[in-house]
Protein backbone atom coordinates (compact mmCIF):
# COMPACT_ATOMS: atom_id res chain seq x y z
CA UNK A 1 0.00 0.00 0.00
CA UNK A 2 1.31 3.53 -0.96
CA UNK A 3 0.30 6.87 0.40
CA UNK A 4 -2.24 8.22 -2.25
CA UNK A 5 -2.39 12.20 -1.10
CA UNK A 6 0.27 14.76 -2.19
CA UNK A 7 1.96 15.53 0.69
CA UNK A 8 2.80 19.26 2.53
CA UNK A 9 5.55 20.69 1.61
CA UNK A 10 7.12 20.97 5.34
CA UNK A 11 9.89 23.36 3.65
CA UNK A 12 6.96 26.03 3.20
CA UNK A 13 7.32 29.72 3.73
CA UNK A 14 3.61 30.09 4.29
CA UNK A 15 2.49 29.73 8.52
CA UNK A 16 -0.11 27.08 7.89
CA UNK A 17 1.66 24.39 8.08
CA UNK A 18 3.84 25.30 11.04
CA UNK A 19 0.98 25.96 12.67
CA UNK A 20 -0.58 22.00 11.74
CA UNK A 21 3.09 20.85 13.38
CA UNK A 22 2.84 22.68 16.27
CA UNK A 23 -0.97 21.44 17.09
CA UNK A 24 0.38 17.81 16.35
CA UNK A 25 3.20 18.05 18.74
CA UNK A 26 1.17 19.44 21.64
CA UNK A 27 -1.58 16.96 20.75
CA UNK A 28 1.37 13.97 20.88
CA UNK A 29 2.88 15.17 23.70
CA UNK A 30 -0.46 14.95 25.50
CA UNK A 31 -0.99 11.05 24.55
CA UNK A 32 -2.66 11.65 21.58
CA UNK A 33 -2.23 8.46 19.21
CA UNK A 34 -4.03 9.57 16.30
CA UNK A 35 -1.57 13.21 16.31
CA UNK A 36 1.89 11.21 16.73
CA UNK A 37 0.57 9.52 13.59
CA UNK A 38 0.11 12.27 11.76
CA UNK A 39 2.37 13.71 12.58
CA UNK A 40 5.13 11.36 11.54
CA UNK A 41 3.41 10.61 8.45
CA UNK A 42 3.49 13.85 7.15
CA UNK A 43 7.10 14.30 7.32
CA UNK A 44 7.94 10.39 6.15
CA UNK A 45 7.38 10.98 2.41
CA UNK A 46 10.08 14.13 2.99
CA UNK A 47 12.61 12.05 4.86
CA UNK A 48 11.88 9.10 2.46
CA UNK A 49 13.24 11.00 -0.64
CA UNK A 50 15.86 12.81 1.12
CA UNK A 51 17.38 9.47 2.13
CA UNK A 52 16.80 7.88 -1.25
CA UNK A 53 18.60 10.56 -2.92
CA UNK A 54 21.60 9.38 -0.37
CA UNK A 55 21.52 6.12 -0.81
CA UNK A 56 19.80 5.29 -3.84
CA UNK A 57 18.42 1.81 -2.81
CA UNK A 58 14.82 2.21 -1.95
CA UNK A 59 15.43 -0.64 0.85
CA UNK A 60 17.97 0.90 2.60
CA UNK A 61 16.11 4.37 2.13
CA UNK A 62 13.46 2.84 4.51
CA UNK A 63 15.74 1.20 6.78
CA UNK A 64 17.36 4.99 7.08
CA UNK A 65 14.16 7.03 7.12
CA UNK A 66 12.48 4.39 10.11
CA UNK A 67 15.87 4.69 12.18
CA UNK A 68 15.23 8.06 12.02
CA UNK A 69 11.54 8.20 12.78
CA UNK A 70 12.93 5.99 15.83
CA UNK A 71 14.61 8.67 16.71
CA UNK A 72 12.00 11.52 16.47
CA UNK A 73 9.74 9.71 18.55
CA UNK A 74 12.06 8.84 21.32
CA UNK A 75 13.14 12.81 21.48
CA UNK A 76 9.82 14.30 20.68
CA UNK A 77 9.47 14.92 24.29
CA UNK A 78 12.32 17.38 24.60
CA UNK A 79 11.62 19.54 21.75
CA UNK A 80 10.99 22.75 22.79
CA UNK A 81 9.27 25.18 20.83
CA UNK A 82 10.94 28.28 22.18
CA UNK A 83 14.28 27.33 20.56
CA UNK A 84 12.73 27.13 17.28
CA UNK A 85 10.15 25.62 14.52
CA UNK A 86 9.48 21.43 14.96
CA UNK A 87 10.68 21.17 11.10
CA UNK A 88 14.02 22.99 11.99
CA UNK A 89 14.45 19.99 15.06
CA UNK A 90 13.02 17.47 13.59
CA UNK A 91 15.60 18.14 10.10
CA UNK A 92 18.28 18.38 12.12
CA UNK A 93 17.53 15.28 13.38
CA UNK A 94 17.65 14.06 9.82
CA UNK A 95 20.79 15.63 8.48
CA UNK A 96 22.98 14.81 11.42
CA UNK A 97 21.84 10.73 11.25
CA UNK A 98 22.49 10.84 7.89
CA UNK A 99 25.95 12.80 8.12
CA UNK A 100 26.86 10.32 10.80
CA UNK A 101 25.78 6.72 9.18
CA UNK A 102 27.32 4.07 7.68
CA UNK A 103 27.17 3.90 3.80
CA UNK A 104 24.75 1.79 2.34
CA UNK A 105 23.57 1.56 -1.08
CA UNK A 106 24.59 2.68 -4.01
CA UNK A 107 26.56 5.27 -1.66
CA UNK A 108 29.05 2.59 -0.75
CA UNK A 109 30.02 2.24 -4.23
CA UNK A 110 30.15 5.55 -5.81
CA UNK A 111 32.55 8.47 -4.39
CA UNK A 112 34.51 9.89 -6.67
CA UNK A 113 33.52 11.52 -9.85
CA UNK A 114 36.70 10.26 -11.91
CA UNK A 115 36.13 6.78 -11.38
CA UNK A 116 32.02 7.16 -12.13
CA UNK A 117 33.32 8.58 -15.51
CA UNK A 118 35.38 6.19 -15.97
CA UNK A 119 33.04 3.78 -15.50
CA UNK A 120 30.24 5.09 -17.47
CA UNK A 121 32.61 6.24 -20.39
CA UNK A 122 33.58 2.13 -20.48
CA UNK A 123 30.00 0.97 -21.41
CA UNK A 124 29.86 0.23 -24.84
CA UNK A 125 27.69 2.60 -27.28
CA UNK A 126 24.72 1.03 -28.91
CA UNK A 127 21.85 2.39 -31.16
CA UNK A 128 18.43 1.03 -28.92
CA UNK A 129 15.63 -0.98 -30.78
CA UNK A 130 13.38 1.61 -30.52
CA UNK A 131 11.02 -0.74 -28.41
CA UNK A 132 9.21 0.39 -25.23
CA UNK A 133 10.61 -1.74 -22.63
CA UNK A 134 14.19 -0.04 -24.00
CA UNK A 135 12.76 3.56 -23.54
CA UNK A 136 11.70 2.76 -20.04
CA UNK A 137 15.16 1.60 -19.40
CA UNK A 138 16.21 4.62 -20.87
CA UNK A 139 14.05 6.92 -18.62
CA UNK A 140 15.30 5.07 -15.66
CA UNK A 141 18.81 4.96 -16.34
CA UNK A 142 19.00 9.32 -17.28
CA UNK A 143 17.61 9.87 -14.15
CA UNK A 144 19.64 7.30 -11.86
CA UNK A 145 22.75 8.22 -13.70
CA UNK A 146 22.55 12.07 -13.13
CA UNK A 147 21.52 11.13 -9.17
CA UNK A 148 24.53 8.59 -9.27
CA UNK A 149 26.76 11.88 -9.87
CA UNK A 150 25.31 13.76 -6.37
CA UNK A 151 26.61 10.62 -4.87
CA UNK A 152 30.53 11.81 -6.04
CA UNK A 153 29.65 14.97 -3.99
CA UNK A 154 30.85 14.22 0.07
CA UNK A 155 27.52 14.26 2.28
CA UNK A 156 27.48 17.70 3.85
CA UNK A 157 27.91 19.27 0.05
CA UNK A 158 25.06 16.79 -0.97
CA UNK A 159 22.65 17.62 1.59
CA UNK A 160 22.75 21.05 1.06
CA UNK A 161 22.61 20.85 -3.01
CA UNK A 162 19.56 18.29 -1.88
CA UNK A 163 17.72 20.99 0.46
CA UNK A 164 18.96 24.08 -1.84
CA UNK A 165 18.25 22.61 -5.30
CA UNK A 166 15.61 20.05 -4.46
CA UNK A 167 13.33 21.11 -1.91
CA UNK A 168 13.45 24.45 -2.92
CA UNK A 169 14.76 25.40 0.92
CA UNK A 170 15.97 29.29 2.07
CA UNK A 171 19.86 30.03 2.72
CA UNK A 172 18.37 30.64 6.03
CA UNK A 173 16.48 27.61 6.81
CA UNK A 174 18.66 25.19 5.26
CA UNK A 175 21.65 27.19 7.58
CA UNK A 176 19.20 26.49 10.39
CA UNK A 177 18.78 22.87 9.66
CA UNK A 178 22.61 22.01 9.43
CA UNK A 179 23.48 24.19 11.99
CA UNK A 180 25.87 26.74 9.86
CA UNK A 181 25.78 30.02 9.01
CA UNK A 182 24.21 31.38 6.02
CA UNK A 183 27.53 31.79 4.16
CA UNK A 184 28.30 28.32 5.04
CA UNK A 185 25.43 27.33 3.22
CA UNK A 186 26.19 29.14 0.27
CA UNK A 187 29.61 28.42 0.16
CA UNK A 188 28.99 24.55 0.18
CA UNK A 189 25.97 24.92 -2.54
CA UNK A 190 28.02 26.99 -4.52
CA UNK A 191 31.37 24.26 -4.30
CA UNK A 192 28.67 21.46 -4.97
CA UNK A 193 27.34 23.50 -7.97
CA UNK A 194 31.20 24.04 -9.30
CA UNK A 195 31.68 20.24 -8.75
CA UNK A 196 28.46 19.19 -10.97
CA UNK A 197 29.06 21.90 -13.71
CA UNK A 198 32.93 20.40 -14.30
CA UNK A 199 31.94 17.04 -14.13
CA UNK A 200 28.37 17.46 -16.18
CA UNK A 201 29.35 19.97 -18.87
CA UNK A 202 31.23 17.94 -21.61
CA UNK A 203 30.41 14.70 -20.48
CA UNK A 204 26.93 14.41 -20.18
CA UNK A 205 24.84 14.83 -23.12
CA UNK A 206 21.41 15.12 -20.54
CA UNK A 207 23.06 18.75 -19.78
CA UNK A 208 25.54 19.88 -22.72
CA UNK A 209 24.53 18.89 -26.26
CA UNK A 210 27.81 18.75 -26.97
CA UNK A 211 28.67 16.13 -24.51
CA UNK A 212 29.19 12.83 -25.83
CA UNK A 213 27.59 10.47 -23.33
CA UNK A 214 24.50 9.67 -24.00
CA UNK A 215 21.86 7.30 -21.83
CA UNK A 216 19.97 5.85 -25.21
CA UNK A 217 23.12 4.94 -26.46
CA UNK A 218 24.14 2.97 -23.17
CA UNK A 219 20.81 1.22 -21.95
CA UNK A 220 21.08 -1.41 -24.39
CA UNK A 221 24.48 -2.59 -23.30
CA UNK A 222 22.89 -2.21 -19.35
CA UNK A 223 19.59 -5.12 -20.53
CA UNK A 224 22.26 -7.43 -22.67
CA UNK A 225 24.01 -7.18 -19.39
CA UNK A 226 21.06 -8.27 -17.33
CA UNK A 227 21.93 -4.79 -15.06
CA UNK A 228 18.84 -3.56 -16.10
CA UNK A 229 15.35 -4.79 -17.36
CA UNK A 230 11.50 -3.35 -17.42
CA UNK A 231 10.91 -5.67 -14.22
CA UNK A 232 13.71 -3.37 -12.15
CA UNK A 233 12.55 -0.04 -12.62
CA UNK A 234 13.79 1.93 -9.92
CA UNK A 235 14.13 5.59 -10.63
CA UNK A 236 11.79 6.47 -13.61
CA UNK A 237 7.99 7.34 -11.75
CA UNK A 238 5.95 8.44 -14.62
CA UNK A 239 2.68 8.87 -12.18
CA UNK A 240 4.71 10.35 -9.86
CA UNK A 241 4.74 14.62 -9.42
CA UNK A 242 8.10 15.82 -10.06
CA UNK A 243 9.78 17.74 -7.29
CA UNK A 244 9.13 20.76 -9.29
CA UNK A 245 5.72 20.52 -9.13
CA UNK A 246 5.79 20.13 -5.03
CA UNK A 247 8.21 22.81 -4.71
CA UNK A 248 7.50 25.27 -7.20
CA UNK A 249 9.08 26.19 -10.39
CA UNK A 250 10.91 29.45 -8.79
CA UNK A 251 14.52 28.59 -8.01
CA UNK A 252 15.81 30.23 -4.65
CA UNK A 253 18.39 32.63 -5.69
CA UNK A 254 21.97 31.93 -3.37
CA UNK A 255 23.78 34.61 -5.60
CA UNK A 256 25.17 34.81 -9.07
CA UNK A 257 26.35 31.50 -9.50
CA UNK A 258 23.35 29.27 -12.20
CA UNK A 259 23.44 26.03 -13.31
CA UNK A 260 20.32 26.41 -15.18
CA UNK A 261 20.68 23.02 -17.17
CA UNK A 262 21.58 20.59 -14.50
CA UNK A 263 19.11 22.58 -11.69
CA UNK A 264 15.88 22.25 -14.14
CA UNK A 265 17.09 18.86 -15.11
CA UNK A 266 17.11 17.77 -11.22
CA UNK A 267 13.89 19.27 -10.86
CA UNK A 268 12.01 17.56 -12.85
CA UNK A 269 12.79 13.89 -10.60
CA UNK A 270 10.04 12.55 -9.55
CA UNK A 271 9.01 12.77 -5.09
CA UNK A 272 9.01 8.74 -4.75
CA UNK A 273 6.14 7.55 -3.14
CA UNK A 274 6.93 6.36 -0.04
CA UNK A 275 5.65 2.77 1.51
CA UNK A 276 2.70 3.04 3.63
CA UNK A 277 4.04 3.05 7.48
CA UNK A 278 0.60 2.61 9.45
CA UNK A 279 1.65 -0.85 10.60
CA UNK A 280 4.80 -0.56 11.19
CA UNK A 281 4.34 2.82 13.30
CA UNK A 282 1.44 1.63 15.05
CA UNK A 283 3.41 -1.58 16.25
CA UNK A 284 5.74 0.81 17.35
CA UNK A 285 3.91 2.84 19.21
CA UNK A 286 2.31 0.32 20.72
CA UNK A 287 5.67 -1.36 22.63
CA UNK A 288 5.10 -1.03 26.22
CA UNK A 289 8.33 1.17 26.20
CA UNK A 290 6.77 3.62 23.79
CA UNK A 291 3.54 3.63 25.98
CA UNK A 292 5.35 4.48 28.78
CA UNK A 293 7.38 7.25 27.25
CA UNK A 294 3.95 8.82 25.41
CA UNK A 295 1.74 7.84 28.13
CA UNK A 296 -0.52 6.91 25.61
CA UNK A 297 -4.44 6.63 26.08
CA UNK A 298 -5.04 3.01 25.15
CA UNK A 299 -8.57 4.04 24.37
CA UNK A 300 -7.51 6.48 22.08
CA UNK A 301 -6.98 4.03 18.89
CA UNK A 302 -6.19 5.13 14.88
CA UNK A 303 -9.14 3.97 12.52
CA UNK A 304 -7.69 1.70 10.01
Amino acid sequence: MTNSTQPINPFTTDESAQAGDKHLVVEALAGNHAALEKLITRHQPWIYNLAFRMVMVHDDAEDVTQEVLIKVITKLAGYDSSKGAFRTWLYRIVVNHVINMKSRGYEAAISELDSYYSFVTQIPDQEPDGSPETQLVIDDLSIGCVMGVLLCLERTQRLVFLLAIGFNVTDAMGAEILDMSRDAFRKNLSRARARLREYMTGNCGLVDPNAPCRCRKKAPAFIASGAYSVDRISFHRPDSPSLRQLVGDTVQSYGTEIFDEYVQLFREHPFYTTPDISTWLRDLIARPSFREIWQLDGADEVKA
